[in-house]
């Protein structure tokens, strides 16, 4: 069983229109991750519920003007959402080392419930957690919040562990590190708490290694994640680190390429940089997306400006969020 620890602040993203440097807060879970975790298993309290029940009445966020049951019914969302708060959490990782990981999450201005839907954002290599809180990403949904763009959670955790560097967002096959376990079977639970989301209101998405860990994890687990949003990814091992050892067997359960037939009832988004030059994602997308076509499947595919840095990510974000909006 996972607890909430106390947290002492949330700060606002944003002071009006205008841009600001998002406060935030260092948080911790408490409680190790079971051995052997299932979904329907654990059921840990919600980050979110940590901020709300510390949260101090001098940053709390703005809330929308209450409206009276004749203007709206008592169910519904507010029609823009106030101000959105970002947090940092920390659990332990379950790897091998004993560490704790940590994950940002940002929340726009809307009561949580179950159908308000959840992003996992797996940031590339080298990188973590903080990478994704520090590159304005915030701001940029704020805005679209604002302008009418369904509002959605979105879950940025760390995917580093000492044992291996470059994770690849599985779990390796000495049992060392257990990115995949710690997404699928801790931060999901964690993260919604008793709101869980049905795989309608969640996704999975990812730059680089993130993008090959969110296609990997989304064909693994279609139960979960509805909706797989690859920006500048790859779709075959890639292992420098050694993760799988060399076993064929881990090779073949993570080769996205080899269980595209896993996505039929999944939406999917292809994207790949204009000015890709990385020999091992230049026509990534491409070749994904004819393997899905020759499988039946329509993923979505885009070539947008930039090159392979993270700022695709923000620039493009407008377009992931409104793709994703047609999936909630």
């Amino acid at each position: 069983m996972v607890t909430a620890a106390v947290l002492a602040v949330v700060g606002p993203v944003l002071a009006g229109l205008d841009a600001a440097r998002p406060a935030v807060t260092s948080g911790a879970l408490a409680g190790q991750p079971p051995a052997s975790a299932t979904a329907s298993t654990t059921a840990p309290s919600s980050p979110a519920a940590a901020g709300t029940a510390a949260t101090s009445p001098a940053t709390t966020p703005a809330k929308a003007t209450p409206t009276t049951a004749a203007t709206r019914p008592a169910a519904a969302r507010p029609r823009r959402p106030g101000p959105g708060t970002v947090q940092y959490f920390t659990m332990p990782s379950g790897d091998a080392d004993g560490h704790r990981r940590e994950f940002w999450v940002y929340r726009p201005g809307v009561p949580d419930s179950a159908t308000l839907p959840v992003l996992y954002l797996l940031h590339g290599y080298p990188g973590n957690e903080r990478a994704v809180a520090d590159s304005g990403i915030a701001p940029v949904l704020e805005r679209l919040f604002a302008s009418g763009v369904p509002p959605f959670v979105v879950v940025a955790p760390n995917g580093q562990s000492s044992p291996r560097h470059d994770t690849e967002w599985t779990d390796s096959a000495d049992g060392k590190v257990r990115l995949e376990n710690f997404v699928v079977n801790y931060l999901v639970p964690a993260v919604e708490g008793t709101h869980r989301r049905d795989r309608a209101h969640r996704a999975v998405g990812g730059f680089s290694m993130g993008a090959f860990g969110a296609m990997n994890l989304g064909l693994k687990h279609p139960d979960l994640f509805g909706q797989i949003v690859s920006i500048a990814g790859y779709f075959r091992v890639d292992d420098p680190d050694g993760m799988g050892d060399d076993d064929p067997q881990w090779v073949a359960a993570n080769s996205p390429d080899q269980h595209v037939a896993a996505g039929a009832a999944s939406r999917m988004l292809l994207m790949t940089a204009a000015g890709e030059h990385d020999p091992l994602i230049a026509g990534e997308a491409q070749r994904f997306a004819r393997l899905a076509e020759a499988a039946g499947q329509h993923p979505a595919l885009v070539t947008a400006p930039g090159a392979h840095t993270f700022d695709l990510v923000v620039t493009q974000m407008p377009t992931v969020a409104r793709f994703l909006a047609g999936g909630w």
